[in-house]
């Protein structure tokens, strides 16, 4: 007796498993397009809520005491309302401004001036539209400069600008000057870490860092 052999299950069973290749590849190739474009929104859900908690700490910050710079109170000796907050940006962070706006005109051109009287902080992750908070009336950010063992505010006036992700600890405290109350920031030019707060007409990056005081 002959047994007729039947070649149509054999080359069924290749052709299942090339379409359930093809399948999982569809899928994944759709799971990494969706998280890609999610990874933005996501970082910058992440800034957003430390702005939040930046704005509520100034907000109790301006109800405390404040140095008085008009007749030079030290920091060390007469320190104002005084604190320390940690930011822990991603990676694909373009810029975040406190005081400022660092890219006014929308065309990459980063600028260091103060706006608003420095009531403003503003942040772009990459690919995405840049977000602008307003801060209250009673809350003016100012950039600080170590000089004559004092903290005291640059001149002219400008606000932080922070050009890439990573871990920072910044130090802000309440003070007086010309009889108006500011928020300074503790900046200093150093080697360690890495930020960008003064920049020139030819884009030439500083670095600086914030000191946190123990008393």
């Amino acid at each position: 007796m002959k047994f007729l052999k039947d070649n149509k299950g054999q080359t069924f069973l290749p052709i299942r498993l090339l379409m359930s290749i093809v399948i999982i590849a569809a899928i994944s190739a759709i799971f990494y397009i969706g998280i890609r474009n999610m990874m933005p929104i996501i970082a910058e859900n992440k800034v957003e809520r430390q702005i939040t908690e930046l704005i509520a700490m100034f907000q109790e910050m301006v109800k405390g005491d404040a140095r008085n710079l008009d007749i030079m109170e030290n920091y060390k000796e007469s320190p104002g309302e005084r604190r320390v907050f940690k930011f822990s940006l991603p990676s694909s962070l373009a810029y975040f401004g406190i005081g400022t706006d660092p890219d006014p005109n929308n065309d990459g051109e980063i600028e260091r001036c103060l706006v608003e009287d420095g009531r403003i902080i503003v942040f772009k992750i990459k690919g995405r539209n840049k977000k602008i908070y307003w801060l209250e009336e009673n809350i003016k950010i100012r950039l600080g400069k170590y000089e004559n063992n004092n903290w005291l505010i640059k001149e002219p006036e400008e606000g932080l600008i922070i050009a890439s992700g990573g871990e920072y600890k910044i130090t802000f405290e309440l003070v007086i000057h010309h009889k108006e109350k500011y928020i300074l920031i503790y900046a200093n030019n150093s080697n360690y870490p890495y930020y960008l707060f003064n920049v020139l007409k030819k884009q030439e990056k500083y670095k600086i860092t914030f000191e946190l005081i123990f008393i």
